[in-house]
This record gives structure tokens, sequence and C-alpha cells, in this order.
């Protein structure tokens, strides 16, 4: 017999099984139901299905009667993760069955070292070794432990052991003691600090951190860099008051310094952040609003702009929570992805003319040679073609849910072919 909370579709049943998310059914929780065989020795039966009926009512009355009085929980419910409430993960699952646009994961990488069930892994950056395009790395955040390396096969070449890593990004072409060298940057959660490290293209290896940037903002979480025309490096790093700040990070006397440039308020928490270096755009996710763009260089003026059809109060595709973003760009095309956790797809945006930015669909990572993709964290994309298996680029996503089979294991992170994807572009 299928448990009564279970939603009919069997990859997701397993999933929800595996992973013990409590049951949603009111009467369960309350350990009412499972009480019925310990009073085997009443006489009267119907009294007590009556008993029953009447707790029940009374529970129902009482949480509906707490939620309307209590402002603060209806926002906190709101916020919860579809990990942290069967509820939010049933209608996340029948949420994303009305999208449709189906793709499927080529590649995973290894699982993170942390437990099964923590929520760990969180972030990808894409690192493209242009000379030797199969050399690329996936750079992928622990937010428990520290920062991975995977190769295009998915296996790990090396783990830096950096604290509480949420974030990352990087950027090519910083010229530091003479060597061209590709700048990393993470919000590091440990020391509230952005910590910066150098990746060598020759070898493939990433420093300890150079550099840890101490941030003002009540708790670093999300994180993008940007380089401006005339080669000058910056960084971004919100917190979850809302508070963005932007650092400049400059190669001075064999050093590595940072200086404060500016400071941006956005309403609520904010996550996601990516920026454009073509078009000095910054874009910025705020979980429960939608998807606003500011100016990225250091003089820019504070002025935000919500993008259209980016909220879930006018677009049925958008379910929060909004978090990672990412951009696609080639010299005739540039789009903005997210991903949406509340009901575990992806959305994309034709961002090329900024004058008239376009909601244009939204896709799912369903099932095939491996599991489907479930409440992404992070993202990062390429168009730049790798090899036969992503000729014209490659998404990597977070995967919240991570099963090998019908075994729950830990967190790790996919490879989608953006040759997929495109199909429902056209």
């Amino acid at each position: 017999m299928k448990h009564p909370c279970f939603v009919e579709h069997k990859h997701y049943n397993n999933k929800i099984k595996n992973l013990g998310v409590p049951c949603p059914n009111i009467f369960v929780q309350a350990g009412i139901i499972p009480l019925k065989n310990n009073f085997t020795m009443m006489k009267n039966e119907i009294k007590f299905k009556a008993v029953i009926i009447l707790i029940g009512t009374l529970i129902l009355f009482i949480a509906c009667q707490n939620q309307i009085g209590n402002n603060n929980e209806v926002v906190d419910k709101k916020n919860t993760e579809a990990r942290e409430d069967s509820i939010k993960m049933a209608e996340a699952i029948a949420i994303q069955t009305q999208i449709g646009n189906p793709v499927q994961a080529i590649m995973e990488t290894d699982a993170v070292y942390s437990a099964v069930g923590e929520d760990a892994a969180d972030d990808p950056a894409i690192w493209v070794n242009q000379i030797n395009p199969e050399k690329s790395l996936i750079i992928g955040t622990d937010k428990k432990a520290g920062l991975y390396v995977f190769n295009l096969e998915g296996k790990v070449t090396q783990f830096l052991r950096a604290g509480e890593l949420n974030n990352v990004d990087l950027r090519d072409g910083f010229v530091h003691m003479g060597k061209t060298q590709v700048l990393i940057s993470a919000s590091n959660r440990s020391i509230n600090s952005i910590s910066i490290f150098l990746l060598n293209p020759e070898t493939g290896l990433i420093s300890n951190s150079f550099l840890d940037i101490k941030s003002k903002v009540d708790e670093v979480y999300g994180l993008c860099m940007y380089k401006d025309p005339t080669n000058r490096f910056y960084v971004f790093v919100n917190g979850k008051n809302g508070i963005i700040e932007q650092y400049e990070i400059i190669s001075e006397n064999n050093s590595i310094i940072s200086e404060y440039c500016r400071g941006l308020k956005v309403n609520s928490q904010p996550e996601g952040m990516v920026a454009n270096d073509l078009t000095a755009d910054l874009y910025i996710g705020v979980e429960q609003e939608g998807i606003f763009r500011a100016g990225a260089n250091r003089d820019a003026n504070d002025q935000l702009e919500l993008l259209p059809l980016s909220s879930g109060n006018n677009n049925q595709n958008i379910t929060y929570d909004i978090e990672g973003l990412a951009i696609y760009q080639t010299s005739d095309e540039s789009y903005l992805i997210a991903s949406i956790q509340g009901n575990f797809s992806y959305a994309i945006y034709d961002i090329k003319n900024t004058d008239s930015i376009k909601y244009l669909t939204s896709f799912t990572i369903k099932e095939g040679l491996f599991d489907g993709v479930e409440e992404t964290d992070g993202i990062e994309v390429t168009s730049f073609p790798i090899n036969s298996d992503y000729p014209k680029g490659m998404l990597v996503v977070q995967d919240g849910f991570n099963f090998d089979g019908k075994t729950a294991v830990s967190q790790n992170f996919k490879y989608i072919s953006w040759a997929d994807i495109e199909k429902y572009l056209k």
C-alpha cells in the first residue's frame, strides 16, 4: 500500500520516501492515527472515531488560526524549502509537471563529502581551457567544507578545505606577479568574508586563499564577479539583510588587495547574482520578489529595475525562491538563466536588447542516464564549444536531491548540453 502522502510519480515517490521527508498528513504528524491500535479495548468504535474526528478538526482549526494571526509565521512558512517541508515538496513536484520542456543531464560530478541529507553543495563556476577545452574545469562550493574542482568527467581533481563557501565566480586574464592567471572569489560564511584564490591555467590547480576581504553585510551569501572594459576586476557580495557590496580586486606590489567601491540595497533576501561584462549590467535575484537589474560599474547609480515577468505575481512559471543566475552569451545571443526552486525549473530571458528584456520559456531537468534535478541553488553556463558532448556550450547546476538509483546520496552537480536546451528557444 502506498503511503497516503506520496505523489503519484515513481521517481519522486522514491525521493520523498528515501529522504525521510516528514509526512504532510496532519493527523499522522500529530500522532493521532497511529494511536488507533492502542484503543482496541474500547467497546464503542463509533465513539472513538468521533473523538478522532473532533481532535483532528480542532488541530486544523488551531493551525489555521495561528496562520491567520501571525504574519511572521506565514513569512517563515513561505521561505521554507522543499527539503524542510513535504507539503512544499509535493507542491513543487506538482507545479513542475506543468512546465514541460524536459532535458537530461549527460554527466554528473562525484558527490560532495558532506553527509547524506545535508544541504552542502551550492554553486558552480566553469573555467574554460581555451587552449585545450577537454581540460576545462568545474569549480563547485560545499558550504559545509570548502571548494571542489571537477573535470569534465565529473571526477574530483582538487579539494580545498577553505571554510563554508557559499557562492563562487571567476574571471580570466588577471595579471599578478607578471603571470596571467584566473581570479576566483567565493563568499566565505566561516569568516563572513570574500575569499580570493588564483587558478594557474597551465596546471589547472587552485591556490590557497590569497586574501580574505571582511564584509560588513550581516551574513555573506550570494556573490558574482565583473570585469570592466579596461580590464579591472570587481566582486559583488550580498547578505541576507539585502545589502550588496562591490569591491575592486587589485594586484599591487606583488600583493592582492581590495578596495571598497559602493553599496546597493534590495528590500528582502537576495542570493543569485551575475554580471554582464559586455553591457556593464548586474542582475540580482531577490528570492521572494523577482530579478532586478542595476549598473555594474563602480560609478553607476543605485537604480534598480525589475525584469518583466520575473515575479511570481505576473508569471505562473516563477515560484519562489529565485536562486542561481547565469548568462549565456554569443555574438548573436544573450540569455539570462535563473534557477527557480519553488517548481524545480529554470527560466530563460532574452537580455540582448537591454531596453526590451523578454521572458522566453522555462525548462526542467528530468531523469535519464542520471537522476533528475530538484531544488537547485547555483548554476553556471558557457557558450564555448567544449567538445562533441557540448558543441554549443554547457550548463552546470547544483542538484539538491541527488540519487544513485533509488538510494539517496550526498549532493552534487549535473552537466547539461546547451544544444538540448536551445531547441526550446526556436
